[in-house]
């Protein structure tokens, strides 16, 4: 839908919710978008689907790039009152980068684990994987098994 009169869209950043009079002479949606903001021209370059979340768009302009959600003021109003859940920490397991065929285990429980140290091989597409400890630690669980196949992000192995 292209604009045809000034729109006060808020733009959901890290940094904090600015809002903006835009006129645009261009689609929303177009990769790139000219017009006004606050009275003064821009053109930004628009991508999505760059980030794990479906809502962020990545405007580029300058040389500079900033992944936002660029809404209607209501719609930002509504969005803050939306609950943050807060994603699990996962930083205590070694995890599969990729779907594969795991063949090797190379820790078990109780096992005292150095940084750099090999805890498992996923062999993918003919290739073999080597997965390291990103940290010292002591193993608490083996969640998979050799010659299991193993999803995206499935949990191999667990640190206390």
């Amino acid at each position: 839908m292209a604009l045809n009169h000034s729109s006060v869209v808020t733009v959901h950043a890290p940094e904090g919710d600015r809002e903006y009079d835009l006129h645009v002479e261009h689609m929303l949606g177009d990769t790139r978008l000219s017009g006004t903001a606050n009275g003064q021209p821009f053109t930004v370059q628009m991508e999505r689907g760059h980030t794990k979340n479906p809502l962020v768009t990545r405007v580029i302009h300058n040389g500079t790039q900033l992944d936002a959600i660029v809404m209607h003021p209501r719609t930002a109003e509504l969005h803050r009152l939306m609950p943050y859940k807060a994603p699990p920490d996962m930083s205590k397991y070694v995890l599969s980068p990729m779907p594969g065929l795991l063949v090797q285990v190379a820790v078990q429980p109780g096992q005292e684990v150095k940084a750099g140290e090999r805890v498992a091989v996923i062999e993918a597409m003919k290739m073999e994987n080597v997965l390291f400890a990103s940290a010292d630690g002591v193993v608490k669980e083996v969640k998979a098994q050799q010659g299991d196949s193993l999803a995206v992000d499935q949990a191999i192995v667990e640190f206390e």
